[in-house]
């Protein structure tokens, strides 16, 4: 049952390192795959406090996904508005993105992002170069806030690899 167990955590692993990039759901992925192993092995190595740890850093992941694209838009001088429709637009930018093989989850993300943010901003201020700022910053966030969660996500395989290898 072990090795059943390492497999389905190195897959969970490497997937969800990569999903990182693509989608909100990499360290969702990881927190998945040491879940399974957990169960699989009676919490033998991924203990209970290990899930809570890696159940933390997923939240904080999180956190940061939004964080992030906030910050960025806001930094960029969008107005409130344009941030929900920046988070909006992120969101049904890789839903439409996902349907195409979910090749472009990540185009339509970004996408999604500035088109949010910009058209809100275009619409209530009525100033192209505000708009482009706002989606732009919004773009930006979004970018900082990959490189957060893969930060997070390396950590999250980190320690999960540590328990398991632990003698």
């Amino acid at each position: 049952m072990e090795v059943l167990a390492l497999v389905i955590v190195t897959i969970f692993s490497i997937a969800g390192l990569a999903a990182v990039f693509f989608t909100t759901f990499g360290t969702l992925i990881i927190l998945i795959g040491a879940v399974l192993y957990a169960f699989l092995t009676a919490f033998s190595a991924i203990t209970l406090k290990t899930l809570i740890v890696l159940i933390i850093l997923y939240i904080t992941g999180e956190t940061f996904e939004y964080l992030f694209i906030i910050l960025g838009a806001k930094k960029f001088g969008a107005s409130n508005k344009a941030i929900v429709g920046a988070l909006l637009g992120g969101i049904l930018g890789a839903v439409i993105g996902a349907a195409f093989f979910g090749i472009g989850l990540i185009a339509g993300t970004f996408a999604g992002i500035f088109l949010g943010a910009f058209l809100v901003e275009a619409v209530s201020k009525k100033d192209l170069a505000k708009s482009v700022k706002a989606g732009a910053g919004g773009v930006l966030g979004r970018i900082g806030s990959i490189a957060a969660k893969l930060v997070i996500a390396v950590f999250m395989l980190f320690i999960m690899f540590r328990a398991i290898m632990a003698p």
